[in-house]
């Protein structure tokens, strides 16, 4: 004999709990493609056929990450805003989050709340433009609340072309 499942009103406080023991398998559609499964110490989502789709349908609403936060506690990774979208897409890192890159996040970027950084641990770090006859542009505030360009490598020509006021 066997427990498929059980109807547990000890958990609910008011809401009821629907309980699978653990190793069980619940799986959905014809072929049983998607199961889930709790083996008593992970939780895995398996999909076997066709894309595996998320989608948040409630207006100005957002897909939130979060995980363990290293002491007990839990806290957003990052989030797909779908206020901010507004048909431009936006995955937000929070402030002092950080972006690794590599298996060690040997390569990462963060912002500290107020600056930005790209830092790199191992080896060589190299900024490559692919694009045919285009450039790589480096742009800063212009004192006067916009932005210049103030300095780009012309791919065209091959050259380093600074603009402004050439300081070295």
């Amino acid at each position: 004999e066997e427990t498929y499942f059980l109807l547990d009103g000890s958990l609910s406080g008011g809401n009821p709990y629907t309980v699978f023991p653990d190793g069980s398998i619940l799986a959905l559609g014809s072929g049983a493609d998607t199961t889930f499964t709790h083996s008593g110490t992970n939780c895995v989502i398996y999909n076997d056929t066709g894309d595996f789709t998320i989608t948040q349908r409630a207006n100005d609403k957002d897909i939130i990450f979060q995980c363990d936060d290293g002491s007990g506690g839990t806290e957003t990774y990052f989030y797909l805003d779908g206020s901010l979208s507004g048909g431009n897409p936006y995955t937000v890192f929070p402030d002092n989050s950080r972006l690794g890159i590599g298996t060690s996040a040997d390569l990462y970027f963060n912002h500290d709340g107020t600056d930005s950084h790209i830092n790199n641990t191992e080896g060589n770090l190299y900024i490559t433009n692919f694009a045919n006859d285009k450039d790589i542009i480096f742009k800063s505030d212009d004192g006067s609340g916009g932005t210049t360009e103030y300095f780009y490598l012309d791919g065209s020509a091959g050259n380093i072309l600074f603009g402004k006021e050439l300081r070295l």
